[in-house]
């Protein structure tokens, strides 16, 4: 399969979750953001590099940005111009009603990032990237380079992402006892493919369309960032959760790696 198959494949399962996901928070969400100036974000490390780079100063670009929720909360913290981008029309749909209810400044555009219009390049001081994001990525080299050619010169790619380590160990529904069972291998050849669902709010279980998952190893991410001009400014891994797939292993305090935040200079 080529890319475009692969995301539209991914693209039909999320707009198939997204109502599952509304059922389950988006009543809570939209009361949450009627609070002026109300900020999703918690993780003190993540705040802290969103006040190392002067979010307040800057313009970004959320990709996979899902119903925008972290994208209005960074407008709430001062930035500039906020752009939001995802392949699902419902969550779209969901983020831009959020926003014009909310009366936050945010613009969302429904797209294939790998497909993202050129009027886009160089326009940005942050690209962020948040739970999730790149393992919807078939091809991580080409994500990066198209995160370089959003960025202005010194743009900051900033990443919080699930840790490739926690791909190897079971999710909290897995039916296994030991929770730090290594129940996966951490190199993948290609693609996981999933029918099990997305409904990791709700907890809906449902016979899901196909999607197709890429594990991209720490490796893989670093030197990509390296082929298309990114300096590492910060790597830092956590025991923190950020999936909401494997919170009972956070529990457990293991210490093992289950998120990581990432910030690269253009």
């Amino acid at each position: 399969m080529d890319i475009k198959q692969y995301t539209n494949a991914n693209k039909a399962a999320w707009n198939e979750v997204m109502p599952k996901h509304q059922k389950a928070r988006k009543q809570e969400l939209d009361t949450l953001f009627a609070q002026p100036g109300f900020i999703e974000q918690t993780d003190q490390e993540l705040l802290r590099i969103f006040d190392q780079i002067k979010i307040s100063d800057k313009d970004v670009i959320h990709l996979a940005c899902n119903n925008g929720t972290e994208l209005l909360s960074i407008k709430n913290m001062g930035a500039r111009r906020c752009v939001g981008v995802d392949i699902s029309e419902c969550a779209i749909e969901e983020a831009t009603e959020r926003a014009k209810n909310s009366h936050i400044d945010c613009e969302f555009i429904c797209s294939d990032v790998y497909e993202l219009p050129k009027a886009y390049y160089n326009s940005f001081d942050v690209v962020h990237t948040t739970a999730g994001c790149i393992g919807w990525m078939p091809d991580i080299n080409l994500f990066f380079n198209l995160c370089a050619k959003l960025l202005r010169s010194g743009g900051y790619l900033f990443m919080h992402e699930m840790h490739p380590f926690s791909e190897m160990l079971p999710f909290d529904d897995a039916d296994i006892d030991n929770r730090l069972q290594i129940v996966d291998q951490y190199f993948h050849d290609g693609p996981i493919v999933e029918n099990t669902g997305l409904d990791y709010l709700g907890d809906e279980q449902y016979e899901a369309k196909t999607q197709y998952w890429f594990v991209h190893t720490v490796s893989d991410i670093i030197m990509s960032l390296k082929r298309n001009g990114f300096n590492l400014v910060e790597f830092l891994e956590s025991p923190n959760d950020i999936s909401a797939v494997h919170q009972e292993i956070e529990i457990l305090n293991a210490k093992i790696p289950l998120s990581m935040l990432i910030l690269g200079q253009k």
